[in-house]
């Protein structure tokens, strides 16, 4: 009896006691907004610029676009990957709005998640770099993880990755945003933060709690959406007016982009003046003749598609006379004299002359080629 008039009372009290009020977790999302000036060309974007480098809808509108970009805890993906910075932007009047939501701890993603899907309403389109790959997927499944998937919208991406390499991966190699600011932009990060040390400066954030640590990351993230936004002038501008390309390799690849947009005629221009020889005993003259030689193949290979014959021979034996993949032209001179003009002493000739260059047929094929002529001749 005494147990249970024990019991009884601690239960009474309990019941009388003030309610405790839920443990409240400290921190929340780390928040950074910042304005710089934008170059008010962004709101006259050339409408073929645009389709050129992959805008596929009616209308583009600068002020229904959200430039994003993301900072996670690994670079591969995958459902243990986590977007610990998300930054966005937006244009403004004259000024691009930059908004970075980082988390604090884990804990703090369906506040993030939440906010991107406040700010994602308001747009109809994103600009990213590599955002259709990795940027875009990613968040999608973070939505789905944190039980918002109802709130994601799905925003027509404009991906500069692309374009950007089929414009400069010929000339500079690597299009990694930081080589385009320096190259292409003329605007070189100074002590930035490389994205593969990102992760791990998160990390030691979680482990210490000391803030500074993000310092770099936010300044990072903050570069990489203003960039887009300067990229995506330069971008539209390039492929509005290729012709006003000077650099060589720039009008070669610019030329193999609009040919595999189906824009043949611009292109056949783009290769013409980039098979055009450089002065002689110029930097110039000594990298470009291979380029030279490309364009000169491809205009070749668009005269033949269109059956013009006349086409495809004068850029065969502009090949063979500067020396551009000699052999290759000899061949193709020769089966357009056997096949197309039924010239046989021309393509028992270029047949002939193949031999002395080293980028010909097979000494085997070749034989037979010769002899194949040979009978027709005496036929």
């Amino acid at each position: 009896m005494r147990m249970a008039s024990g019991l009884r009372a601690k239960l009474n009290a309990m019941k009388t006691a003030a309610p405790v009020a839920p443990k409240r977790r400290e921190g929340g999302l780390i928040c950074h907004v910042s304005r710089q000036r934008v170059d008010e060309a962004i709101y006259d974007l050339p409408s073929v610029g645009l389709r050129r480098i992959g805008w596929t809808g009616l209308r583009f509108d600068i002020r229904r676009c959200l430039f994003l970009d993301t900072e996670t805890t690994g670079l591969s993906g995958g459902a243990g990957t986590v977007a610990f910075l998300v930054g966005v932007g937006y244009v403004d009047g004259a000024e691009l709005v930059i908004e970075q939501y980082m988390l604090r701890e884990y804990a703090d993603e369906p506040e993030l998640i939440d906010r991107l899907a406040a700010r994602m309403e308001g747009f109809d389109s994103v600009c990213t770099f590599n955002g259709k790959n990795f940027d875009m997927p990613l968040l999608e499944s973070r939505f789905t993880m944190c039980r918002m998937r109802q709130r994601w919208r799905e925003l027509e991406n404009l991906d500069l990755l692309y374009p950007a390499r089929r414009a400069w991966k010929l000339r500079l190699g690597s299009c990694r945003l930081a080589r385009l600011e320096e190259e292409i932009l003329g605007m070189p990060r100074e002590d930035d933060l490389p994205g593969s040390e990102v992760p791990a400066r998160f990390f030691e954030f979680l482990k210490t709690g000391d803030e500074t640590l993000l310092d770099d990351i936010v300044r990072h993230n903050r570069q990489d959406i203003a960039t887009l936004a300067t990229l995506l002038i330069r971008l539209c501008a390039v492929n509005d007016r290729p012709e006003a390309l000077t650099d060589q390799r720039d009008q070669f690849s610019m030329g193999k982009s609009l040919e595999r947009q189906g824009e043949l005629k611009p292109a056949r221009e783009l290769y013409r003046i980039s098979a055009i020889p450089r002065p002689a005993g110029t930097l110039a003259a000594l990298t470009g003749e291979h380029i030279a030689g490309m364009a000169n193949w491809r205009l070749y290979l668009l005269s033949r598609k269109s059956g013009d014959i006349e086409g495809a021979r004068a850029a065969l034996e502009q090949l063979l006379n500067r020396r551009q993949m000699p052999g290759q032209a000899c061949i193709e001179l020769s089966k357009l004299c056997e096949h197309r003009l039924k010239d046989y002493s021309g393509a028992l000739k270029y047949a002939e002359l193949s031999r002395r260059f080293s980028d010909g047929e097979p000494p085997e094929q070749l034989e037979k080629r010769v002899k194949r002529i040979r009978r027709k001749m005496t036929t």
